[in-house]
C-alpha cells in the first residue's frame, strides 16, 4: 500500500482498521483508557500512516488557558487544528489531570477512536443498564464500617426543578448521536454547557437540561460534533448563554 499523499487519505487508512483501547484506569465513577495506552496504540499507528499530534497548554489572544493542538500530515503539510479550553487551578495536580485528559480527548476525538465500553450509563443508552444494573449483587460493606454516600442537596421549593425522565432520555440519546458513552466524558461537557460544576447528571435543572439538549442536537449536525462543543463551551461565560 503506498503512503497517503493528504491527510484525509491518512485519516481514511486509519480509520480502516482503527486500534482497540481497553478502559484500563478508574477514574470518578467511571473507567477510561489511559493516555500512556492512547500514545502506544494511536500515536504509533498515526505515525505509520505520516501523521504526527502536537499539543501544548498555552494562553490565547483573549487571555483563556487553552490546549493548543494539531494533527499535522508531514508530507502535504495538512492540518487539523484547534483549541480545547482548560481551567486554570492553584493546585498543581489538578491542573496536570485536566491537561492530560484533555490531550487523550482531543486526540480521540479527532481520530474517531472509542475505548471499549465498561459504563452503565453508556449501557443505558442501549436499554440495557437498568436491567443489567439490577442483576449484579451487592458489594459487600466491611464490618463495622457505615458507608456514606455524597448527595446533592435538595433543590429549593419553589425553584428551579430537577430535569426530568423524558429529558434524561433526550440527554442520553443525543450524546449517543455524537458518540459520547463515557460517564466522566458527559458529565465534563455537561459542566462546561451550564456553566457549573456538577457532581452529577441528577443536578441539572429543567432548564439546564434543555440547553444541553439543544447543545447536543446542534453539535449532532456539525462535521466534528465534539471540536463543535469544545469550542461552543470555550466562548461561554458561567450562569450565561453558552
Amino acid at each position: 500500500m503506498s503512503a497517503p499523499k493528504t491527510l484525509a487519505e491518512a485519516l481514511a487508512a486509519f480509520q480502516a482498521g482503527p486500534p482497540m483501547l481497553t478502559k484500563n484506569k478508574a477514574g470518578h465513577q467511571s473507567r477510561y483508557a489511559d493516555l500512556v495506552q492512547v500514545n502506544e496504540k494511536v500515536l504509533a499507528r498515526l505515525n505509520q500512516l505520516g501523521v504526527i499530534y502536537t499539543c501544548a497548554p498555552t494562553m490565547d489572544e483573549g487571555g483563556r488557558f487553552v490546549l493548543e493542538y494539531a494533527l499535522r500530515h508531514v508530507a502535504s503539510g495538512e492540518s487539523l487544528a484547534g483549541r480545547y479550553p482548560l481551567k486554570l487551578s492553584e493546585n498543581p495536580q489538578q491542573m496536570g489531570s485536566a491537561i492530560t485528559y484533555a490531550r487523550r480527548y482531543v486526540l480521540l476525538s479527532l481520530t474517531g477512536v472509542a475505548a471499549e465500553d465498561e459504563d452503565d450509563d453508556g449501557r443505558a443508552a442501549g436499554g440495557r443498564g437498568v436491567a443489567q444494573r439490577a442483576t449484579r449483587p451487592a458489594a459487600a460493606k466491611p464490618a463495622g464500617r457505615q458507608v456514606q454516600r455524597a448527595t446533592a442537596p435538595p433543590l429549593p421549593s419553589g425553584g428551579p426543578q430537577p430535569y426530568t425522565a423524558a429529558q434524561r432520555a433526550k440527554l442520553m440519546a443525543g450524546f449517543g448521536q455524537i458518540g459520547v458513552d463515557d460517564r466522566a466524558e458527559r458529565l465534563d461537557i455537561c459542566s462546561r454547557l451550564v456553566g457549573r460544576e456538577l457532581a452529577s447528571a441528577n443536578d441539572l435543572t429543567q432548564e439546564e437540561a434543555k440547553r444541553v439538549i439543544d447543545a447536543l442536537d446542534e453539535a449532532a449536525r456539525q462535521d466534528s460534533p465534539l471540536l463543535y462543543l469544545a469550542e461552543r463551551t470555550g466562548t461561554g461565560t458561567p450562569g450565561g448563554e453558552v
